[in-house]
């Protein structure tokens, strides 16, 4: 169940949503970033929902050090509940 309503926000997801909640939580990302971010999320959510570390660790060298920062702190706090 809980799936299901995850797959159906990702496939409403706009990059707006993604710069939104950027600036919302103070991360400045580039245009490359926003597109990596984005393009991870729509293709392996369901990957990023069982183990996000691992997945945001295989893009940390194409993200800045304070974007993969921001991203495993946004990511460590949101799976604790």
């Amino acid at each position: 169940m809980y799936l299901e309503f995850i797959k159906k926000c990702i496939n409403n997801l706009k990059k707006d949503d993604i710069k939104t909640y950027a600036i919302n939580n103070k991360i400045e990302l580039e245009n490359n970033e926003l597109e990596l971010i984005y393009n991870t999320i729509k293709v392996r959510w369901k990957e990023i929902y069982d183990d996000g570390i691992k997945v945001i660790n295989e893009y940390k060298n194409q993200l800045k050090e304070s974007t993969y920062k921001k991203l495993l702190e946004l990511y460590k706090n949101i799976k604790r509940y």
